[in-house]
């Protein structure tokens, strides 16, 4: 699978990196497991075509990307999944939606100030 991931977090920070996902995030219902949606601009063609072959209302809010919580580390996953069925128009993260994946785990790391994932 392909993710990003920032280990070796200390226990406090994995608290904060829980309430900032609890409040930023979608919670999916699973223990300390999230969902970021895919903003719609950065759906690719066919994913925005499998939308229009589907109603909306069985897509839900369309596509996320999933963000697990560990003892020691958070993942962002670089797979892009419907939110209501599966296999529809998702699969691996393409350029932009890396991108904005990379972009979503940074912001996140610079807010909580996470002292493993600091620039030297």
């Amino acid at each position: 699978m392909r993710s990003i991931i920032f280990d070796e977090l200390l226990a406090s920070e994995i608290e904060a990196v829980r309430d900032y996902l609890e409040e930023k995030a979608i919670p999916s219902g699973v223990e300390d497991l999230y969902w970021i949606a895919l903003e719609r601009e950065l759906w690719n063609e066919t994913q925005s075509m499998a939308l229009s072959e589907h109603q909306e209302g069985l897509m839900g809010d369309g596509y996320r990307l999933a963000v697990e919580l560990g003892d020691q580390w958070v993942r962002f996953e670089l797979l892009v999944r419907a939110e209501g069925v599966l296999n529809i128009g998702g699969g691996p993260t393409d350029e932009q939606q890396s991108l904005f994946v990379l972009r979503w785990a940074n912001e996140m790391s610079a807010a909580l100030g996470l002292s493993s994932c600091a620039a030297a």
